[in-house]
C-alpha cells in the first residue's frame, strides 16, 4: 500500500514543483529560445563538459561548467551513487544557481560521459524539487550549427540561494526495486545485448537482467555529427514508446548498470509526456552486490556455455 500511495502523489509533487517558478523553462529547450533568452537575468547555463574544452573551445555566454564526476561517488560495494542532499545542495548553490533561476543543461558532446552527465543533472534537478530545468535539444552540435553566440570569457560565480526540497520518490532504492519489480514495469537501459545476456560491461560481474523487465536502450537516441560530436535529439521518437507497450499513468521504474543511462531514459520519457517515473540510481551494480537473481534465457544461457 506504501508504494501504491506513493506513486499516486507523485505526478502531485512534480506539478507542485513547477507551479512555483515564475519563468517556465522547458524539459526540451530548443536552439531558437535559447538565442533569444540566453541573457535573461534569471536564466543559468550550465555546461557539461570539462575545464579544458570549456575554457578553449568555446561555450555558450554566460554558462559556467560541470562535469559527471562532480555530482557522484563510488560506494564500498563499488555502487556509483548520488551525493547526499545536503552535498548536492552546495554544489548548485556554488554554480549561482538560485530559487527563482530557470535551468538550462547543454553538453559538449565530446564523448558519452557529457552526454550522460547532463541528462543525470536534469534528473538530480527533479529530486531535488527544482523542476525548471531542461536540457538543450541537440547540445553544443546545434548551437554551432546554426552559428549561435559563443564565448572564450569565465564567468565569476557569486553563489546562489538554491535550497533542496527533495521528491524523494523520483529514486528508487535496490531493495524497493528487488521487492516491488514483479508488480510494475521496470525499463532497462543498458544496451540491448547486455539485456539479452549476450554481453556486459567489463566492471559488472554478472550477465543477464531482472526478471520481466524491458529493454530500452539509452544508446538508441545518440546521434553522432561528421566532426564526431555526439548529440540527442528529442524530436526523434522514443521506440518503446512508439510501441505503445506503456501508458502515461502507469508507474515505470527506470535502471541501468551505473543510474546515469537511466537518466537518459527519464529524460526521454518525461519528454515525451510519461511522469510516473522512478530512477533506480544503484543500478545493477548494487544488484549484484547484494547478490538479488538477474534472468536469462535458455537459450542465450546455452550459448553461453558452449
Amino acid at each position: 500500500m506504501k508504494n501504491i500511495v506513493r506513486f499516486m502523489i507523485l505526478l502531485s509533487y512534480l506539478i507542485l514543483a513547477t507551479s512555483a517558478f515564475a519563468t517556465t523553462v522547458e524539459s526540451t529547450v530548443s536552439v531558437k529560445w535559447l538565442e533569444q533568452n540566453f541573457k535573461s537575468p534569471n536564466l543559468k547555463i550550465i555546461e557539461m563538459s570539462d575545464n579544458s574544452s570549456f575554457a578553449f573551445n568555446g561555450h555558450i555566454p554566460g554558462a559556467v561548467f560541470t562535469n559527471k564526476s562532480d555530482w557522484r561517488y563510488q560506494a564500498k560495494d563499488g555502487s556509483l551513487v548520488h551525493f547526499s542532499v545536503k552535498i548536492l545542495e552546495k554544489k548548485i548553490q556554488d554554480l549561482g544557481i538560485n530559487d527563482e533561476d530557470g535551468v538550462v543543461i547543454y553538453y559538449k558532446g565530446n564523448n558519452l560521459n557529457e552526454i550522460l552527465g547532463a541528462h543525470y543533472l536534469f534528473w538530480l534537478f527533479h529530486y531535488l524539487g527544482h523542476t525548471n530545468v531542461g536540457i538543450l535539444n541537440t547540445g553544443w552540435h546545434g548551437w554551432t550549427k546554426v552559428k549561435a553566440p559563443t564565448s572564450n570569457d569565465g564567468e565569476k560565480i557569486k553563489k546562489g540561494n538554491f535550497k533542496a526540497k527533495p521528491i524523494k520518490a523520483l529514486e528508487i532504492s535496490t531493495n524497493e526495486l528487488y521487492a516491488i519489480h514483479n508488480a510494475y514495469n521496470v525499463i532497462d537501459a543498458r544496451p540491448h545485448n547486455y539485456f539479452l545476456g549476450l554481453g556486459k560491461f567489463p566492471s559488472n560481474t554478472r550477465y543477464g537482467r531482472i526478471a520481466n523487465s524491458i529493454s530500452q536502450p539509452w544508446s538508441d537516441f545518440l546521434i553522432t555529427d561528421k566532426n564526431g560530436l555526439i548529440y540527442i535529439d528529442t524530436s526523434k521518437s522514443v521506440p518503446l514508446l512508439k510501441a505503445k507497450i506503456l501508458t502515461k499513468n502507469q508507474p515505470i521504474l527506470l535502471t541501468c548498470f551505473g543510474g546515469t543511462g537511466a537518466a537518459i531514459d527519464y529524460f526521454m520519457f518525461y519528454a515525451n509526456g510519461y511522469q510516473n517515473l522512478r530512477v533506480h540510481d544503484e543500478g545493477l551494480r548494487r544488484w549484484n552486490s547484494q547478490n538479488y537473481p538477474l534472468a536469462i534465457s535458455e537459450s542465450v544461457y546455452d550459448m553461453m556455455q558452449k
